[in-house]
Order: structure tokens, then C-alpha cells, then sequence
């Protein structure tokens, strides 16, 4: 297992600016990092990309960071592993109008519009926000959806159905978007949506996806130290990144 500090809000089209600052607190100084040229996302993109490309064989986990990092990060797993696949934990559905270059907001979008990412090997958990100009898109391609509501109606069919889909994949890249729990235990971000994933919740499911052996990759993103009441997000980032750092 490699960790890698990912120190960018770039993509976050200005919306979350401050997430740059939480792979330093959650990771201290000793993890490696990822260059980050200031107000240049195209270069860094390609450092992101590179540092990927290097170490992807590592079991790395990459903690951000905004959640554009996504996109350089799987693209260098889609191109060492075959059938690659990508589970989000994520309030929103990143699939809105494409603008080079990719930003918080398009990112499964342009994954699956390039090629690196076959739309039926994505799946998003803990989704309650999509934007009218995402449906036609998610629909289209039959994007697979678990949202938050039906986690709250019945954690153990969800379980249940994140196995099923868990069990046809082979190579698994895991992204986890703060966002997707709720903004009583997760208020540091800068998308706060309501009724989101509680505590048990999210780590019975994230449990579910590590079990199956086939993660490969991991990412945390969005945390926003300066949007953080009492602390909570990172204390709750922190037990996350812990998880994916064990599995």
C-alpha cells in the first residue's frame, strides 16, 4: 500500500476551495505527493496522472484534494487493469456538461465518453442531488444508481445489491466523496446535500465493497478543513482513510 497526498482544489470550479489543505492533516508530512502547479489543472492533471502510472501496482490511495483527481487517477488504472471498474461513494452524479478540463462536476461524464470507464462497470452509492442536465445522460446509459433513500429504507437489500454488482467486477477502483454522508457528521465539504449516509451506514456498505478483495485503488475527496465545524469531518475522514489504508 503507497499513500499519496493529492493537494488540489482546481477542479472544484471554485466551490470547494480548501480541500487542498486536507491531505496534509489527514496524512502528515511523511506520505508522498503529487506535484501540484498552482493555477495550471492541466499540468497538474498530468502530475496526478503520472504519479499514478507509477505506483498503481501499490495499492495506492490517493487522498484529496478536490474530486476532479478522479478522472487522471482512473485513467491510469483503466490502462493497467482490465475491466475496470468504478464504485463512488457520492451525494452527487459528476456527469454535467463536459468543459476541458475536467472538473468536480463532469468527471464519470468524460470517463465514459473517452472510453476508460464502460458505463455499466460505474457505480455511484449515496446519491440524492442530480441536476436536470444529468438525467438524460444517466439515463441514456443506464447508469447504476444506489441512492441514499433506498440505503435508509433497507441497509441489508442494499448490501445485498452492492454484492451482486461487486461480484461481476474484477478490478476495482474505489473513490469515497465526503459529501456522501450526511452534514450532521460531514459538514466540512463544499456540496452539502441533506439526508445523507450516517455512520453505520457507511462502513457497513464500504466494508461490503473492500471484502470482495477487489479493490485495487482508493481515493478520498473533498474534505474541507476550512468549512469544518468542530473538526468532525476530518475525525470522520480520518477513520475512513484508516479503512481503506488496512484493506
Amino acid at each position: 500500500m503507497k499513500l499519496v497526498k493529492v493537494p488540489s482544489s482546481q477542479g472544484s470550479l471554485e466551490k470547494n476551495l480548501g480541500c487542498e489543505l486536507a491531505p496534509e492533516i489527514l496524512c502528515g508530512k511523511k506520505a508522498e505527493s503529487v506535484n501540484v502547479i498552482p493555477n495550471d489543472l492541466e499540468s497538474t492533471d498530468e502530475n496526478i496522472y503520472s504519479k499514478a502510472k507509477e505506483i498503481i501496482n501499490e495499492k495506492p490511495v490517493f487522498v484529496g484534494g478536490d474530486h476532479s483527481i478522479t478522472y487522471s487517477l482512473f485513467k491510469a488504472f483503466s490502462e493497467n487493469f482490465s475491466n475496470a471498474s468504478l464504485i463512488i461513494f457520492d451525494a452527487h452524479a459528476d456527469c454535467t456538461s463536459f468543459f476541458k478540463p475536467v472538473s468536480h462536476e463532469d468527471m464519470n461524464k468524460v470517463l465514459i465518453e473517452e472510453g476508460l470507464l464502460e458505463k455499466e462497470r460505474l457505480l455511484i452509492i449515496g446519491i440524492r442531488k442530480i441536476w436536470a442536465e444529468e438525467k438524460p445522460f444517466l439515463e441514456k446509459n443506464k447508469i447504476q444508481l444506489i441512492s441514499a433513500q433506498e440505503i435508509h429504507n433497507d441497509l441489508e437489500k442494499t448490501k445485498i445489491q452492492l454484492q451482486e454488482f461487486v461480484s461481476k467486477q474484477k478490478n476495482i477502483y474505489l473513490s469515497f466523496d465526503i459529501d456522501a454522508l450526511d452534514p450532521s457528521i460531514a459538514p466540512g465539504t463544499g456540496y452539502l446535500e441533506e439526508n445523507g449516509l450516517t455512520e453505520k451506514e457507511t462502513f457497513e456498505l464500504l466494508q461490503t465493497v473492500l471484502d470482495s478483495k477487489k479493490v485495487k485503488a482508493t481515493d478520498l475527496v473533498e474534505i474541507n478543513p476550512k468549512l469544518d465545524e468542530d473538526g468532525k469531518t476530518i475525525i470522520i475522514g480520518k477513520r475512513i482513510l484508516k479503512k481503506l489504508v488496512e484493506q
